[in-house]
């Protein structure tokens, strides 16, 4: 379990009160399902509000106290009603081991009056194995226990669980308390952030801390050079490898998309990119609109290949070709 004390960001504040609320009427569901993208919280919120159900003063606080016995042992990682399930360290998926070992925890009597709580992030890391033996523990919940499964996409989630679930989906975020949240944190530049970071806060603020910007703009530079056709498809490749942990092909796929925002030079259309505004001309210039959207469906579908095996050089390789393939010569 992360030690760390737990957040609950702004923009899930109204999810909060709704949980809580099940908890003060005793109405908790036993499966719960909370589905967010990643990047606004969702891990935190959950392990936040495990802490508020454990607490021993929670009915009176809109938080857990972290003060009382039940607090100190759950912020310790010692508290014994308390699972986080996730994959196990250096692998990317929970195994049908892990959902039996938890099967037989909760086969056991609790220890402590509050209800149980078992969270398991992602739920999408579940082998179908692991996912098939789930079912029988979310079929027959065992007595004062929640089980909370968190996903960035519920369609990751096979049906047989979401169905044994109370779904509850973060709609999207409130981008003036985002803005506001990541000012308050001293990113002055917060809006631009924001936008390069799709509207997930937190990946803004990781984004302001590396200093992204600079590494935008000389992908930018060598997608420009690609377009044109002034550098090798493998090359480009090579050089989006070279910087694989940072999110280069979201930052294509907004560029390509503010190119076909920008098909009817509207003054009133709001760029992703707007210190890019001038260079994306060279974009319209060199794709049609039908390549623009080409390139968008290739990414979409290299962004769905990133956890496969398949080689993520070739696939990257594929998509570069294919752009310099389509340029206006």
């Amino acid at each position: 379990m992360n030690k760390q004390t737990p957040v609950v960001y702004p923009w899930l504040q109204s999810y909060w009160e709704q949980l809580s609320r099940y908890q003060q009427q005793d109405r908790l569901p036993s499966g719960i399902m909370l589905v967010a993208d990643k990047g606004l919280g969702l891990s935190s919120f959950a392990v936040a509000f495990a802490n508020r159900v454990v607490c021993l003063s929670s009915n009176s606080n809109e938080f857990a106290c972290g003060t009382c016995k039940s607090c100190l042992l759950f912020s310790a990682g010692n508290y014994p009603d308390f699972i986080h399930l996730q994959p196990a360290e250096g692998e990317a998926r929970i195994k049908i081991d892990a959902i039996r070992k938890l099967s037989e925890s909760l086969a056991l009597s609790s220890q402590y009056a509050k209800p149980r709580i078992v969270i398991i992030d992602p739920a999408s890391a579940m082998l179908h194995q692991a996912s098939n033996s789930l079912l029988k523990t979310l079929e027959e919940p065992s007595d004062n226990t929640s089980l909370i499964l968190l996903a960035d996409k519920i369609s990751s989630i096979p049906a047989t669980i979401r169905s044994r679930c109370q779904v509850i989906s973060v709609k999207g975020v409130d981008l003036e308390q985002a803005e506001h949240w990541l000012k308050s944190k001293g990113c002055d530049d917060a809006m631009q952030y924001l936008n390069l970071a799709v509207h997930l806060p937190l990946e803004a603020h990781d984004l302001w801390k590396k200093d992204a910007l600079a590494v935008r703009a000389e992908i930018f530079k060598h997608f420009v050079s690609l377009v044109k056709g002034k550098l090798d498809p493998l090359v480009f490749a090579e050089k989006c490898l070279a910087l694989k942990d940072w999110p280069i092909q979201k930052w294509i796929m907004s560029w390509l998309t503010d190119a076909i925002k920008e098909v009817n030079d509207s003054s009133t259309i709001k760029l992703i990119n707007p210190d890019f505004k001038a260079d994306l001309n060279v974009l319209k210039e060199k794709l049609d609109l039908r390549s623009r959207y080409a390139l968008l469906d290739k990414l979409t579908e290299l962004m769905g290949l990133q956890s496969s095996p398949l080689n993520q050089q070739l696939l990257l390789e594929d998509f570069a070709i294919q752009c310099y393939s389509l340029t206006v010569k």
